[in-house]
């Protein structure tokens, strides 16, 4: 036990580094098989820390995605872009929000009820993961 006590010490600092922040999960028509979710992410550490991705047992799989604006030909095209990670740097904070970046919960296996609570897991970079429960709202 004497050898594994100092690596354990090491894992320590990130745990409650990241505090995520009320969010919701945007409550869509039944035949539609992709949702969004949101909240905040907050880094109280002194290091960047990088969100790889999400699972949850709603859905066949959860990417980070961010909304974009281009303008082509004196039109606006509204678009999402995958993402394969977002940095929250050192005492910074990441919102997750209509317009910019949001989780994309893709192959729903069933429709979500408002009201109901949707638990996703958080994964990020060295094995961290957060455990955030979510609120199924029309917004």
């Amino acid at each position: 036990m004497r050898r594994l006590l100092p690596i354990f010490l090491l894992f320590l600092p990130a745990w409650g580094q990241v505090v995520a922040e009320p969010g919701w999960v945007r409550l869509l028509p039944p035949v539609v098989r992709d949702t969004a979710a949101y909240l905040t992410l907050e880094n109280r550490g002194r290091t960047a820390v990088r969100l790889l991705g999400a699972e949850t047992e709603v859905a066949e799989r959860v990417s980070l995605h961010r909304d974009h604006r281009e303008h082509r030909g004196g039109h606006t095209v509204l678009g999402m872009r995958p993402l394969p990670y977002v940095e929250i740097p050192p005492g910074g904070r990441v919102a997750f929000r209509p317009g910019g970046y949001h989780l994309m919960l893709e192959g729903l296996k069933r429709p979500l009820k408002a009201g109901e609570r949707v638990e996703i897991a958080l994964l990020f970079q060295g094995g961290l993961k957060l455990k955030v429960t979510l609120p199924v709202e029309m917004r």
